[in-house]
């Protein structure tokens, strides 16, 4: 078996505009100059890898000089000591007990370990919205049809107008062979922040465990992941955290963290979730050592007028985009269904073009801008990220570029 089709969902109207927002005051003067990117790039795309503030490297490379001066004093003697000091601002920051969750290297690897842990029948159905990332998409396909089960991905709209829509896509898809619901918490190709606690309530209704991609969602927006009620929640550290590369994390319900092992079996099998996690054979642990630097970077700006930036910025980079590109708004307007990114489809014809990421490197190459471009069903769509450090020209100097290049 291979997937069950689904019908897509009508059209839906835009939103109309609410009044005019404006893009936020930048948290302190000079803030660009804290970070290592290339000021010779204009650096729309921190929800891909993230970038990190100058103290954030300095510190990963005190790390690895302590490391390589002490490889088995760091790794083996004081690895559980220095872990479980790394997890506690983690835990308090996002609502985790210590106990519940393990540091793995990113998002993609949290799904592989607990679809990987699970056991699937013929017949079982595994259910994702299209919004799914393709990584992702590909564990799904590749572990349920091996079991022999069917990999279900719900067509889901976009442009989005409300929650309901969202939810409805999963209430329809639902039925008695699901065995497994995986869900963004906020959509990597679309950007759109999705209705988590309505779907988990919904699937908890129907006897169907949740398992949430947060991806993005640490450091973007406020987030208790233990109050969600889902069975498992991974989420990056080095994107919106701002921790070094390699930095993510699994969290899972204390009734399901039986059997749940990483995808890398080693030397603590059984002995529970947080030893496992925390000796998954000879890994580079100086970036979950960071995560803890790239915390107190971003506190001491203030996590309320860091979200807070971003999320306006990102507002009214939508507005400003929407109306200079004239492709209507991807979601309501008033920003409830996104957090830090925003994705458009792409204005006018790109026949000249044979794929994204040809018009990808071409905006890369000649104009120095740094965005994704995905193909999201046929549609092209163009993502921005919103940063501390972003400011309101680059946004200007995007839309000018994109509009000669439809001339």
């Amino acid at each position: 078996m291979t997937s069950r089709e689904i019908s897509t969902p009508p059209a839906t109207p835009r939103t109309t505009p609410p009044a005019t927002c404006s893009p936020p005051v930048p948290l302190r003067s000079g803030i660009a100059t804290d970070w290592m990117l290339d000021p010779a790039i204009t650096f729309l795309n921190h929800g891909c890898f993230g970038a990190r503030p100058r103290v954030v490297v300095e510190a990963r490379e005190r790390w690895l000089r302590r490391y390589n001066a002490r490889p088995i004093e760091l790794l083996d003697r004081n690895r559980n000591e220095l872990l479980t000091e790394a997890k506690r601002p983690v835990g308090e920051l996002l609502g985790m007990k210590p106990e519940n969750f393990g540091f793995v290297t990113n998002a993609t690897e949290g799904v592989n370990a607990v679809l990987r842990s699970l056991s699937f029948r013929p017949g079982d159905e595994l259910l994702t919205p299209s919004h799914v990332y393709n990584a992702v998409r590909n564990t799904m396909r590749h572990l349920i049809e091996r079991a022999g089960g069917t990999y279900v991905e719900a067509p889901t709209p976009f442009p989005v107008t409300s929650p309901d829509e969202l939810v409805n896509v999963i209430a329809e898809a639902l039925n008695d062979r699901t065995r497994l619901v995986l869900i963004d918490h906020i959509a990597s190709p679309t950007g759109v922040l999705f209705p988590v606690e309505r779907i988990i309530t919904l699937c908890r209704e129907k006897g169907v465990d949740v398992f949430i991609d947060g991806a993005h969602a640490p450091g973007m927006i406020a987030l208790d992941v233990e109050s969600l009620g889902a069975a498992y929640y991974t989420g990056n550290l080095h994107k919106w955290i701002c921790a070094p590369s390699g930095a993510a994390f699994l969290w899972v319900s204390p009734e399901k963290q039986r059997g749940i092992h990483p995808p890398t079996i080693s030397h603590f099998l059984d002995e529970g979730l947080a030893a496992e996690f925390a000796w998954q054979g000879t890994r580079d642990i100086t970036p979950w050592l960071c995560v803890k630097d790239a915390i107190d970077y971003l506190a001491a700006l203030g996590w309320e007028d860091v979200l807070r930036h971003n999320h306006q910025m990102a507002m009214w980079v939508q507005q400003l985009l929407s109306e200079k590109w004239g492709v209507g708004p991807s979601t309501p307007l008033d920003g409830s269904m996104i957090g830090s990114l925003v994705s458009f489809p792409f204005p006018g014809d790109v026949s000249r073009f044979d794929d994204p990421v040809q018009l990808h490197d071409y905006l890369y190459d000649e104009h120095h801008i740094e965005i994704p471009i995905f193909d999201f069903g046929g549609q092209w769509l163009i993502r921005t990220s919103s940063q501390v450090y972003n400011t309101p020209d680059q946004y200007e100097r995007l839309g000018q570029v994109v509009l000669d290049l439809m001339k």
